[in-house]
């Protein structure tokens, strides 16, 4: 009897010991797949990295690289929805672009000011969300369809640029730790690479611009000039010759005038392209070169009666309009190199015979110690041209804020 408990014991012995043997060989190779799958899941993901840097670096436009961005993290990442939040109107923050299936109604979302989105770009680090579905606090309806999310910032230096936001369906293995480690540094990557392309592209915008203003100018100053002299010499050496041969160099005159003609026409058009001939033109074209030295849009809010803007935009002085051109660059200029801002705003105000620019910032603000700087007194000479004045002060709430006030219409003239 106590024999064939012994038999049964070491039976039941064993079997636990080859349990425990089979456990422990599930478990060793568990820990051994799971390095191999991260290993996979880094190489892709740096394979798409790559592939956006590539893109962008060979001249992609912003627009394409940005969408290309959201379709490939959607596959790679293998999720449901992919997302790319980035700076909208003032200090919105706008969901631009959306890749999956029925995601066209998650563009132009505005990130609510205390949800995920904005507490990721403010501390620049991501998170992750086991279920949207079963979140407490869900502010965009439109993810509640969504189950594990998983949110990575943009990130160039110490500066929040956007946020990437994958989403899976509800039901689906929920974002690893090791996958949010892999998408924050994709997301450093391709903000670095975003920033590049966006400068290279400002810059070369504006040599393209510089470029048809010097044809144009070089076509006024040198060859319709040259053209118009030689004119000249035609029209008096015509004067001593006999009537046949007067008539010939009087249609070569004709010609030469035609041909004077087209290449003014030629100069007129390259400057249209060169400077936009509507004063808000050219405003917008400098707040949008400004984005690649400051990081982000600045703000642009105009105040004014329609009256004063139809007169100030159809018929504005040309030197005014540079000197105003001049003031906002040299704002947003100065904001960019020296305010660390977060926020630049650019202020017209056109009403009762005036004309005020105002720039501002949330940055470091004015240093105790600055004296005049030679960009304040260029400021300072375009306004007392126009019988105005330039000030610049802390602003209330920090920051700095510059005022660019002269009078206009008629009390323009009486300054002159």
């Amino acid at each position: 009897m106590f024999g064939n408990l012994a038999d049964a014991g070491r039976r039941l012995s064993s079997r636990a010991a080859g349990a425990i043997r089979s456990l422990a060989a599930a478990i060793d190779l568990a820990d051994t797949a799971r390095p191999l799958r991260n290993a996979l899941t880094r190489s892709q993901w740096l394979t798409v990295g790559q592939e956006v840097t590539t893109a962008m670096l060979e001249g992609a436009d912003v627009e394409e690289a940005l969408d290309l961005i959201a379709q490939r993290l959607h596959v790679v990442a293998e999720a449901d929805a992919a997302c790319l939040v980035l700076p909208g109107v003032g200090d919105d923050w706008v969901i631009e672009f959306a890749a999956g299936e029925d995601t066209d109604d998650l563009v132009g979302i505005v990130m609510p000011k205390d949800g995920r989105a904005r507490r990721v770009i403010e501390s620049r680090a991501g998170l992750v969300v086991d279920s949207l579905e079963r979140s407490a606090t869900l502010r965009v309806p439109e993810f509640g369809r969504y189950g594990p999310a998983l949110y990575a910032p943009l990130v160039v230096g110490e500066r929040g640029t956007g946020v990437i936001i994958l989403m899976r369906a509800r039901g689906a293995d929920e974002f690893s730790y090791d996958e949010l480690k892999i998408a924050e540094s994709f997301a450093r990557q391709a903000a670095l690479a975003l920033e590049l392309a966006e400068a290279r592209d400002a810059q070369d915008r504006a040599a393209l611009l510089d470029e048809r203003a010097r044809i144009a100018r070089d076509l006024h100053d040198l060859a319709i000039q040259h053209l118009f002299a030689t004119g000249l010499s035609i029209s008096r050496a015509r004067e001593n010759l006999p009537p046949e041969a007067a008539e010939q160099l009087s249609e070569a005159l004709t010609g030469l005038d035609e041909a004077v003609a087209q290449i003014r026409e030629i100069v007129h058009a390259l400057q249209r392209d060169a400077v936009p001939s509507l004063p808000m033109e050219r405003i917008e074209r400098e707040l949008s070169l400004a984005r690649s030295g400051l990081g982000f849009a600045p703000e642009l809010d105009l105040e004014s009666s329609d009256l004063d803007v139809a007169a100030w935009t159809e018929g504005a002085d040309t030197d005014l309009v540079d000197d105003v051109v001049a003031v906002i660059r040299e704002g947003l200029s100065n904001a960019a190199r020296h305010a660390r801002a977060q926020h630049v705003g650019v202020r017209l105000e056109l009403g009762r015979g005036r004309l005020v620019v105002t720039v501002t910032d949330d940055g470091v603000g004015i240093p105790a110690d600055r004296t005049r700087s030679s960009g304040l007194a260029n400021l300072g000479r375009r306004a007392e041209r126009w019988g105005g004045t330039v000030t610049t002060a802390r602003g209330a709430e920090g920051g700095t804020v510059m005022t660019w006030d002269v009078p206009v219409g008629a009390a323009a003239g009486a300054a002159d």
